[in-house]
């Protein structure tokens, strides 16, 4: 179970998120809609304390922080969440002098401590999972897009999180490659894969989500079914944003 009660974060003099509650439960894929600045990236980092609220609480599993005083945070307790997921970038964030298989390795090898030939046995397998069984050897330079974002699923699934988070993952795709890296969260999703995934593929969202919830202005303003949020929100505000999305008139 993930848990979020009355999670706050401000950058300087702006309050990104507004005392954000919600629950997810495990096995489950929970994503995160709305529009620019509603404050969809800042609440995924916070899940794995790339930015440290404010305050309020994040639960992962039996992992507690409250940030009340996030000044006394625990180091340890930290380190603990941040193994409890894994993350997935925009812009793939490969090492550019390693191969796929050196990246899907080197989490394994320098955080976690594993003998390089466990850490490439399982590295060989993701890379199978993902569909690119033929490309450990290649560096980033000779992957496409879409093959980058696949070994940077790899690379997230290699530390065997418990909740993979994705920041927009087909953002930086030409439309063609994205089919193949939704189809990998697809296949992990009916794998029974705990994610969060902020997306603008309204499609996607509807395929693959159990949960949506619909970000603005630092609030969540709708949360339910894809079928409840996406099809019947409840208000004018988010009507709006759904409309502009399907193209569609006021």
């Amino acid at each position: 179970m993930i848990e979020i009660q009355d999670l706050h974060k401000s950058f300087g003099g702006l309050e990104v998120l507004k005392g954000i509650s919600l629950k997810h439960a495990h096995g489950k894929v929970l994503v995160v809609i709305g529009p620019s600045g509603s404050g969809k990236t800042t609440l995924l980092r916070c899940f794995n304390l790339l930015e440290i609220p404010d305050r309020g609480t994040i639960t992962v599993g039996e992992t507690e922080l409250d940030f009340t005083d996030s000044r006394k945070l625990p180091l340890g307790k930290v380190l603990e969440l941040r193994r409890k997921t894994g993350m997935v970038f925009q812009s793939y964030n490969l090492f550019p002098h390693m191969t796929a298989l050196g990246n899907v390795m080197e989490g394994q090898v320098t955080v976690q401590k594993r003998s390089r030939e466990e850490a490439r046995k399982l590295a060989l397998e993701l890379l199978e999972k993902v569909g690119l069984g033929d490309k450990a050897d290649a560096y980033p330079h000779q992957l496409s897009g879409g093959q980058q974002q696949r070994v940077g699923i790899a690379r997230a699934m290699a530390t065997q999180p418990e909740v993979l988070l994705f920041d927009e993952p087909t953002s930086a795709l030409d439309p063609e490659l994205v089919g193949e890296v939704l189809k990998v969260i697809k296949q992990l999703a009916a794998e029974g894969m705990t994610m969060v995934i902020v997306t603008h593929e309204m499609k996607f969202a509807a395929d693959v989500a159990d949960t949506i919830i619909l970000m603005d202005g630092g609030h969540i303003l709708e949360q339910g079914t894809p079928e409840e949020v996406l099809k019947h929100p409840r208000s004018q505000r988010a009507r709006q944003f759904l409309n502009r999305l399907n193209g569609e008139e006021e």
